[in-house]
């Protein structure tokens, strides 16, 4: 039997924290244990995490270090390092999830199904749906790419990456060193998770510049980093001056890649081989 841990790293989700945690409660294959991080929540969402782990033995809350990080992306890792830390059970697959997430009651069974049947499976995710208009739509984000707020690694998988990795960017760097190793991902189009405070649309001029680092920083080169940065904006609706900046400042001064020459290799040709399979069917 297939063991599943849970990290929920939190940040004033006071709305939403306990519907989220109870529709893992109520799940058709349960978990082994929960991990809920609070990384210094102003809110009453401590309190509501704490009455929860009061509830249920296999809950446990504890507080992330409040160090000074401003760039997006760290800060969750951080937290989700101290969760991380904080795991008392043995674990074969181990899921960091946002807590403004619900989840359907067999989302966990269906998750489990399919690492059992896949021995290379190392990334498994849902689809993410928001609310418009009273109806639950998918959101406007790639559905082929296993999602930061519902990620699941197996402990393979997880070992061979060596983690997450506290930089803008964790959560595509992540599964692109998974294929790199030789392991598959999967996303369940059939697993519709609510997201109950969608991902953020309008980026800041800093945040756009530094989301253009984060082509160079993967390795995607030159063309690959200008695609992206195209591809971006557009999706963005704008900023397309400040990723260019981004990416052109970090690839003319050279900075320090999260990957190895042989990792930004890989993902050049797979992120290629992926826009071509667009255009060619």
């Amino acid at each position: 039997m297939i063991s599943i841990s849970i990290i929920v790293p939190f940040f004033n989700e006071e709305t939403y924290l306990e519907k989220s945690i109870n529709s893992l409660l109520t799940q058709t294959y349960a978990f082994n244990e929960l991990v809920l991080v609070d990384d210094g929540s102003t809110d009453a969402s401590l309190s509501i995490a704490k009455t929860l782990a009061k509830k249920h033995k296999f809950i446990h809350v504890i507080t992330a270090d409040m160090k000074p990080v401003h760039r997006p992306g760290e800060k969750v890792v951080y937290a989700f390092e101290r969760g991380f830390a904080a795991l008392s059970s043995p674990w074969d697959i181990i899921c960091k999830f946002d807590a403004d997430i619900i989840f359907p009651s067999n989302y966990l069974e269906k998750m489990e199904k399919s690492f059992s049947n896949n021995a290379t499976l190392g990334m498994f995710s849902g689809l993410l749906t928001i609310e418009k208009n009273g109806v639950w739509k998918l959101e406007n984000i790639s559905s082929q790419h296993v999602r930061g707020p519902v990620k699941a690694y197996s402990k393979s998988c997880f070992s061979s990456i060596g983690g997450l990795r506290p930089a803008l960017g964790w959560d595509t760097l992540d599964e692109l060193l998974a294929l790199f190793k030789g392991f598959t991902v999967e996303v369940d189009r059939s697993l519709r998770v609510k997201h109950l405070r969608p991902t953020g649309f309008e980026y800041s001029a800093s945040v756009a510049k530094a989301k253009g680092e984060v082509f160079h920083t993967l390795g995607y080169g030159f063309i690959l980093g200008m695609f992206a940065s195209v591809k971006w904006a557009q999706k963005q609706r704008g900023g397309f001056m400040r990723v260019l900046q981004g990416f052109l400042g970090a690839w003319l001064k050279n900075k320090p890649k999260l990957v190895t020459i042989e990792e930004g290799k890989f993902i050049r040709k797979y992120r290629w081989s992926r826009i071509r399979g667009r255009f060619i069917g």
